[in-house]
């Protein structure tokens, strides 16, 4: 069987109409100022596309500067007649787009008998998290692993979510360029053409250190083999497991599946979709998704690293390209995977709403800062005040239902938080920041205390319920004022 990822329907995409799609790469390229987005079934799924595209383009146009890629954004669609050369190049040089090649199978490992044996055979929901697998928590799919079968396409969208998503060191598995699966941050722009090319970084012009695609080296996938740095290309999608389809009748039920190339060179590499805080010792760590933590709250740690480089680097051409074209709004999405000993938790996707006008200005930035941060501290005090608030007997019950109303808080904060920074961005004077800084302070007082109540309402029925509730509301009282007045 042949499966030719150019021209064979695997991308899922949704038209500028809302209309559901499924297009090979050539019809993707074509039209891909008349889609709106991609449309996967999980965030992670959606972002591995996205990588994988950006990485495509990024080898046939080669932008050297943000400059570049506000060009190619003012063409207002691709230029197929470079994309086909450089498609041809690639067949000249023997490589091909077919999935099952017996020779070269696409972003696969090269067959090799020695190291693909039958004990290295898996079934192939190994290669996407949100089914059964192994002892991986199911997530969306409640078939065992030996009864899935997936079409050649959902099996190579698989393969890309494999090698961006793999867990860190688990079972003796190497690791990728990222280590444990950080937050990746993408800029939206107003259709596909838009946020392919806001997703592209720049190729360094030095071949040497651009180095080739995963489709295009004829590096070898050696099990564990380590592997200190890497190339610009080769990085965006590294082989950090070892994996080739197993057609048949049409269908893919087994892979082989085994430890890839094992990257070491954490410090080296610095990943253009990934945001980084600073740690000790001039070493900067990537931000990783947390079921406890909103997406949205990430923008303080963007605002606050800007100046150390620490942004992702799609989002700093975006800033860019953005003042260059005079417009304010940056919308960038967020993509990311909760991990913990060596199971998926949850997926995660969001969208943070920045504006060129706060994160071109340091002292905007620090109010950005400061709004979030008097945010979590309250928070903090109300997720305390909320355990105390729950008699023993209903402690385990009830601690659930206090990450929900975190939840609620927190959602709360987001819908006035993006209000408060339209304002902000458009204040000209320090009295009319103080004024809003004055009402994001009464606001959170007020949507922690609401929480508190309806909270209280819930869980206190008895008297000793409700004298303990009028304790902490004392407590937290006292507490919200000196957090927001700290601040002051």
């Amino acid at each position: 069987m042949k499966f030719d990822v150019r021209t064979e329907a695997w991308i899922p995409v949704r038209t500028v109409k809302g209309e559901e799609k499924m297009v090979g790469l050539l019809e993707l390229f074509q039209d891909a100022h008349c889609f709106q987005d991609i449309d996967g079934d999980t965030p992670m799924e959606t972002y591995s596309l996205y990588r994988f595209l950006a990485t495509f383009l990024m080898t046939v146009f080669r932008p050297e500067t943000w400059e570049d890629k506000n060009e190619l954004l003012s063409a207002g669609c691709f230029d197929m007649e470079k994309i086909k050369a450089y498609i041809g190049r690639c067949e000249n040089k023997g490589i091909s787009f077919d999935i099952f090649d017996v020779k070269r199978p696409f972003m696969q490992a090269v067959p090799d008998e020695s190291l693909d044996t039958e004990k290295k055979i898996k079934y192939v929901a190994v290669l996407d998290s949100t089914r059964a697998s192994g002892h991986n928590a199911i997530h969306f799919d409640h078939n065992l692993e030996n009864t899935v079968k997936l079409t050649p396409a959902e099996a190579f969208r698989g393969i890309l979510m494999s090698q961006i998503f793999c867990m860190h060191m688990t079972g003796d598995y190497p690791s990728n360029v990222n280590g444990v699966p950080p937050l990746f941050f993408l800029p939206q722009g107003n259709t596909l053409f838009e946020t392919l090319v806001l997703a592209m970084s720049e190729v360094d012009e030095d071949e040497k250190i651009a180095g080739l695609p995963l489709w295009e080296s004829y590096l070898e996938i050696v099990p564990k083999q380590k592997v200190t740095k890497t190339t610009q290309l080769y990085g965006m999608f590294f082989p950090s497991r070892r994996i080739r389809l197993i057609e048949q009748d049409g269908l893919v039920q087994q892979v082989y599946y085994q430890p890839g190339l094992h990257f070491t060179g954490f410090a080296a590499w610095n990943d253009p979709h990934v945001a980084y805080r600073p740690g000790k010792d001039n070493t900067f760590f990537s931000i990783k998704p947390s079921m406890d933590k909103e997406p949205w709250r990430n923008i303080k740690s963007i605002s606050e690293y800007y100046d150390s480089g620490s942004v992702p680097k799609v989002v700093d051409d975006f800033y860019k390209i953005r003042r260059e074209c005079g417009y304010s709004s940056m919308p960038v999405q967020i993509f990311g995977v909760v991990t913990s000993n060596a199971a998926y938790l949850d997926t995660q996707g969001g969208l943070l709403r920045l504006d060129a006008r706060i994160l071109g200005d340091e002292k905007r930035r620090a109010y950005a800062v400061t709004y979030i941060d008097m945010a979590e501290k309250v928070g903090y005090v109300l997720a305390k005040t909320l355990n105390k608030v729950i008699s023993p007997d209903k402690s385990k019950r009830g601690n659930g239902d206090v990450s929900q109303y975190l939840h609620q808080y927190y959602m709360g904060c987001e819908n006035n938080f993006y209000k408060v920074l339209q304002d902000l961005a458009a204040c000209d004077n320090l009295e009319k920041e103080n004024k809003l800084l004055a009402e994001w302070r009464s606001f959170l007082q007020e949507t922690a205390l609401n929480i508190v109540q309806e909270f209280e309402m819930r869980y206190c029925f008895q008297a000793a319920d409700l004298i303990r509730a009028q304790q902490e509301k004392k407590f937290f009282f006292n507490s919200i004022k000196k957090i927001l007045g700290e601040d002051r």
